[in-house]
């Protein structure tokens, strides 16, 4: 039964308690009709979410890593040299001839001039600080920067002492590397997946599981997925043999795996 303003819609229903005939109208408004929609529809995803959660495999993640620490075979010397005189023109000279000398001493033990490289040349007025802090014109600066590049190691001490013999010559930093980085660098990530699947199977074995196929990867703490792959290993140079240093090379990586029973 419908009442006059169509709001609600009502029932009849008859039973008998103690042989009394009982009337009992039960109606439902349009609030009720949208609530009992809106629990059917959380209820529906409550259900989709649960489906999904159970279809998710079960997984573990471990890391695993591989280092080397193998000699150099190409050093990189970052240099300047710096010439003060009274005069601009002067100041430019002497560091001029000043580099020529030092391409030069270096061709000499085996450094080819192709291999220096000038990368920068200031000029400017040249101060120095007064008793009280005040700033003191003392004349004026050339100074140019250059890279050696050495594809013999075993050159570095003959090139730091060729260097030396010039007072205005700063070595500014010596780096250290490898011609083979990247081959070595894909062997040792081979390495560190191994690393990771054999940490994997035994902790998985400890619960009576086994290792299934990887969910996802990621490499020095970057990720990526099985059509993916980024590269982002650490290098570092540390100067400790006569042959011009040593370079560490390390791969990181985090595998995901589906557990299987």
């Amino acid at each position: 039964m419908r009442s006059r303003n169509g709001v609600f819609l009502a029932a009849r229903l008859i039973s008998y308690n103690s042989g009394l005939p009982t009337c009992v109208v039960i109606r439902y408004g349009n609030l009720m009709k949208r609530t009992l929609f809106t629990l059917l529809t959380f209820a529906s995803l409550s259900l989709a979410n649960a489906q999904e959660k159970s279809a998710e495999p079960r997984s573990i993640t471990v890391t695993g890593n591989a280092e080397r620490s193998l000699p150099a075979d190409r050093v990189r010397i970052s240099v300047a040299i710096r010439s003060v005189r009274d005069d601009l023109a002067a100041a430019r000279n002497a560091s001029q001839e000043g580099f020529a000398s030092v391409v030069k001493g270096l061709g000499e033990i085996g450094v080819p001039s192709e291999k220096i490289e000038l990368t920068n040349h200031s000029l400017g007025r040249e101060y120095e600080n007064g008793p009280n802090g005040e700033r003191i014109a003392k004349g004026f600066f050339s100074a140019r920067d250059f890279v050696i590049e050495l594809d013999d190691a075993s050159l570095l001490e003959l090139v730091h002492g060729n260097l030396a013999e010039n007072a205005e010559v700063a070595v500014n930093q010596t780096s250290f590397s490898r011609k083979d980085e990247i081959e070595v660098r894909n062997e040792l990530r081979k390495v560190a997946l191994n690393a990771a699947l054999e940490k994997a199977g035994a902790m998985a074995a400890v619960y009576g599981q086994k290792v299934g196929r990887p969910l996802k990867m990621g490499e020095g703490g970057g990720g990526f997925n099985p059509v993916g792959f980024n590269t982002r290993n650490s290098f570092a140079a540390m100067a400790t043999d006569s042959v011009g240093g040593r370079v560490s090379l390390e791969a990181f990586v985090e595998v995901t795996f589906e557990l299987v029973e």
